[in-house]
């Protein structure tokens, strides 16, 4: 056969594959690939126990002053000199006599936090985008068991301050980096389980780190337990590759497809080299361009997708937060309260499930967030009305917090199969940014009151859920793996096996195969 008649013909025959067809070829959800998934899953368990630690460690125990003239321990009148506390356990409160007038800086901790994880969000998104995955999350994580573990060694209340700003900084980026990994390595109809999973196990971490603080009372004790299993984590670096999916958007095609055989092989999918050739993307034909957040906004599509997925993080975080703050008090027990709160997220998270599935993801965002909304407009209605009122108002708060769970589980995979692979870690960066900055709002909307709180939270919730219905849907879509196919897209068109190709690929081509022709030609 000649040379000319080659590649034509490998085209036709459909072995030169977009991602998500090599995926199918190796095995969307495989042993290798369930692997990965809980590995991730487990670290995401002691993940949460870092975001909400200040709960138990930075609550206040009983109090009082050892001066007995002193009518309480924050009188306006007698300044106390000591303060006595009880011994059903300690927190940074005793051990920094964070009460009476420096009772604020508990709260100005967890601000320091959730800037530590905005700022991660945003240097950890672009990092991986440029470097890689797997060596960014590596040195999140290291970082993150070092710092975590340095906490509870402390006796300096400031450079307690300061790595509360680095735990939240790491946590920033493993979280991030950890699940995009997770759905770049699934196929297209495992990526609503895989990312559920993921997000249900730090539901259960919430509980779990409840009971872990029933039975720790010392605050040093319950840090270095919540913190020092990081450092078995390390072990995902040798288990975990590089994310294929990144390095073919990246144009190294030769190193995906020998990850992609390596995951086939370990499936126990026998393989052949030749039958996975992956497409080369077209920025990447005549360069290697290394893309960042101004990408995002440069093109209109995008550009319009991002600042609604932007929003609706911001609004998942803001009404996700001010619920949890505002339903603290569901029951006498601390620990029970807690543990209540990850509780309730279960349900959302086999709600969006089986919704995002059944309906799909754009109706599943709204569906999750409208109801989230009307659930905060009717706790308003219902406090109104009583003690009975009262009860069914703490009701639809938990119903609210469903339903924002549900929204945030949604939102995540949503994103991730909206944003193109050449940017998904920035734009997933991005949208954590704005998540980030309604956290650290979320505790100053108290200071509303109750009606003007719970009023903001079901409007932002409500106009968020209409807004998504202006994105495609992505079920059973194949993933955009450069900005041009996101550009190109048209949310009324079924996806076809039909490959586009821009003018500089063709052209490309066009002298290729007019060189192989000259070739052969002379050969002849």
């Amino acid at each position: 056969m000649s040379v000319k008649k080659a590649l034509p013909e490998a085209l036709l025959n459909g072995s030169v594959m977009d991602f998500d067809s090599a995926l199918k070829v190796v095995g969307e959800y495989g042993s290798e690939q369930k692997k990965y998934l809980y590995a991730f899953s487990l670290l995401n368990f002691f993940i949460p126990m870092q975001i909400i630690g200040l709960v138990f460690i930075g609550r206040e125990p009983p109090v009082t002053c050892q001066n007995p003239h002193s009518e309480s321990a924050c009188s306006s009148t007698d300044v106390c000199n000591k303060y006595i506390y009880g011994n059903e356990f300690t927190s940074i409160v005793s051990e920094w006599d964070l009460v009476c007038d420096k009772s604020y800086k508990v709260s100005q901790l967890q601000s320091y936090l959730m800037v530590g994880v905005l700022l991660g969000n945003f240097v950890f998104g672009g990092v991986s985008d440029y470097i890689g995955r797997r060596s960014t999350f590596i040195f999140a994580l290291i970082g993150l068991a070092v710092v975590a573990n340095l906490s509870a060694f402390t006796h300096s209340l400031f450079f307690f301050c300061f790595l509360r700003v680095c735990i939240g900084f790491f946590v920033g980026g493993v979280g991030m980096v950890a699940y995009v990994t997770i759905t770049e390595c699934v196929g297209s109809s495992q990526k609503v389980f895989a990312g559920s999973m993921f997000q249900g196990v730090f539901s259960i971490g919430i509980m779990g780190f409840a009971l872990m603080a029933n039975f720790l009372r010392d605050w040093r004790y319950l840090v270095v337990a919540s913190s020092f299993p990081f450092c078995f984590f390390i072990f995902i670096y040798w288990i975990v590759p590089e994310s294929s999916r990144w390095l073919a958007s990246q144009g190294r095609i030769s190193e995906a497809e020998d990850i992609l055989l390596y995951i086939a092989h370990k499936n126990g999918n026998e393989v052949k080299k030749s039958a996975i050739e992956l497409v080369v993307p077209s920025k990447t034909i005549s360069s290697t361009k290394s893309y960042g957040y101004t990408d995002l906004l440069k093109t209109p599509v995008l550009r319009k997708e991002m600042l609604i997925q932007a929003f609706s993080w911001f609004t998942c975080s803001l009404v996700y937060y001010g619920l949890t703050l505002s339903a603290g008090d569901i029951a006498s027990n601390a620990y029970i309260s807690v543990a209540l709160s990850g509780l309730v997220e279960i349900p959302g998270i086999f709600f969006c499930v089986w919704c995002m599935d059944s309906l799909g993801r754009r109706k599943c965002m709204c569906l999750s967030m409208i109801t989230g909304g009307f659930s905060c407009f009717l706790v308003i209605a219902f406090s109104q009305s009583g003690e009975f009122g009262k009860s069914v108002s703490v009701v639809f708060a938990l119903i609210g917090k469903m339903g924002l769970s549900a929204a945030f589980s949604v939102v995540y995979i949503y994103s991730c199969e909206l944003i193109p692979t050449v940017v998904r870690n920035s734009g997933i960066g991005f949208c954590s940014i704005c998540a980030r900055i309604a956290g650290i709002l979320a505790p100053m909307a108290t200071s509303l009151g109750f009606f003007n709180m719970y009023a903001l939270f079901g409007f932002t919730s409500v106009i968020s859920g209409v807004l998504n219905l202006k994105l495609p849907e992505t079920f059973g879509m194949t993933s955009p793996e450069s900005i041009d196919d996101v550009e190109n897209r048209t949310t009324n068109k079924q996806p076809t096996s039909t490959t586009m190709v821009d003018s500089e690929t063709v052209h490309d081509m066009e002298e290729r195969i007019s060189m192989l022709q000259n070739t052969d030609t002379s050969v002849t």
